[in-house]
C-alpha cells in the first residue's frame, strides 16, 4: 500500500519559479552571445580597408628594397595572394574573399625607386566595388580610387 505524505509532491514538471529561473539565465547567456558575436565580426569593407593598409606598407618595403638592392620588386598575383618579389625574398599579402585583381598583374618597381605610370584594377564582388590603383608620376607614389556598381 503506497501512502503519500502532505508535503511530499509527485512533480513530473517544472514549476512556475524554476521555469522563470531557467528563461531568464537562458537570456542572459543567449544576449551574451550575441553581444560578444557582434564584436568579433568583421565586415567585407574593413577587410578591404586593412588589405590597402598592408599593401600600402608592403609597397613602400618595396620601393626602399628596390632602392637598397639595386634590383627590382616585383608585385604579382598567384593563388589569391599578391607576392612583392625582390631578389629571391617576397611577401605574401592575401586578398580578401571575393576580391580579385586585373589578368595578368605586374607591377615593376625599377631599381632605383621608380615605378611607370600606369592604372591598375582591382574587382570586389563583394561590396561591389572597383578599386583603381593610380600609379603617379615616379617617386613610387600612388592613390586608391573606388568607384561603385550593381
Amino acid at each position: 500500500m503506497w501512502t503519500i505524505k502532505p508535503w511530499q509532491k509527485n512533480k513530473g514538471a517544472f514549476t512556475t519559479i524554476e521555469m522563470l529561473i531557467v528563461l531568464i539565465i537562458s537570456s542572459i547567456f543567449m544576449s551574451l552571445c550575441i553581444f560578444l558575436y557582434q564584436g568579433v565580426h568583421i565586415n567585407d569593407k574593413e577587410l578591404e580597408k586593412d588589405f590597402w593598409e598592408n599593401f600600402n606598407v608592403y609597397w613602400k618595403h618595396g620601393i626602399e628594397s628596390s632602392e637598397y638592392s639595386g634590383l627590382r620588386t616585383y608585385i604579382y598575383e598567384k593563388n589569391n595572394d599578391i607576392i612583392f618579389l625582390n631578389d629571391g625574398n617576397y611577401n605574401k599579402l592575401r586578398m580578401p574573399n571575393g576580391m580579385r585583381s586585373q589578368d595578368n598583374l605586374l607591377i615593376i618597381i625599377n631599381n632605383d625607386g621608380y615605378v611607370p605610370p600606369q592604372t591598375y584594377e582591382w574587382y570586389s564582388k563583394k561590396t561591389h566595388t572597383r578599386y583603381y590603383l593610380k600609379v603617379q608620376l615616379g617617386g613610387g607614389t600612388y592613390k586608391i580610387y573606388e568607384k561603385y556598381y550593381e
